[in-house]
């Protein structure tokens, strides 16, 4: 049985490590039996652009075929870079399709060459929970900005946790840390009901990155 986590009593789920970027995900439903966790659409256009383009300036680079006001020995050094990071882009994304009809889901898991593609019953998941955390990394002159991210969590902690929204606020002086988590609080609501899970909004309090970079 999942016990909601508080901060006298913290979730003990094990977060994974990553590497690379941290991609954003989005839900979209796709004809009503469909809920897709990927990237924006704007994201995959950009990361597969870099490497078209990236790939065309090495080519170009190669046969001695300038391009604008670029020489070849400055293409055959900037093709690779822009190829890479389009690559890089793409193997950092992961990716879960719930088939809200037939009761299961597929995910894209890992980073790198090393990914994985698991399937199982949505009965597996353990809940939707939305975390706030403060971003050390991001401070402003106005105060410090949070971060609320919604995070499935898997039964026994069967899988790692995936990150499917995330969101930003920066608090006034004396405010809630869940003063700007109301529209992410719904979205996770939604979702969770869609799936046919639980949801728990903890970002009244601060908890640990769920996914820790290397």
């Amino acid at each position: 049985m999942y016990e909601r986590p508080t901060p006298e009593r913290p979730q003990l789920t094990s977060s994974r490590s990553k590497g690379g970027l941290e991609t954003p995900l989005a839900g979209r439903l796709w004809r009503e039996t469909r809920l897709i966790f990927a990237p924006p659409i704007w994201y995959d256009i950009l990361t597969y652009a870099c490497l078209a383009v990236g790939a065309f300036m090495f080519v170009c680079s190669i046969i001695g075929l300038p391009i604008f006001i670029f020489p070849p020995e400055i293409l055959i050094w900037a093709g690779p870079l822009v190829f890479f990071a389009g690559l890089w882009g793409q193997l950092s994304s992961e990716r879960m399709t719930c088939d809200l009809k037939n009761k299961h889901y597929a995910r894209r898991e890992g980073q790198g060459l090393f990914k994985r593609i698991i399937r199982g019953p949505l009965s597996e998941l353990d809940a939707i929970v939305l975390l706030a955390e403060r971003d050390m990394m991001s401070p402003t002159l106005i105060g410090q900005r949070i971060v609320y991210r919604l995070v499935i969590y898997w039964k026994n902690g069967k899988e790692p946790l995936l990150v499917i929204g995330t969101d930003y606020t920066i608090p006034g002086p004396g405010q809630a840390i869940n003063i700007g988590a109301g529209k992410i609080s719904q979205v996770g609501a939604q979702y969770a009901r869609m799936i046919n899970i639980p949801f728990y909004d903890n970002s009244y309090f601060l908890s640990g990155e769920p996914l820790k970079p290397f």
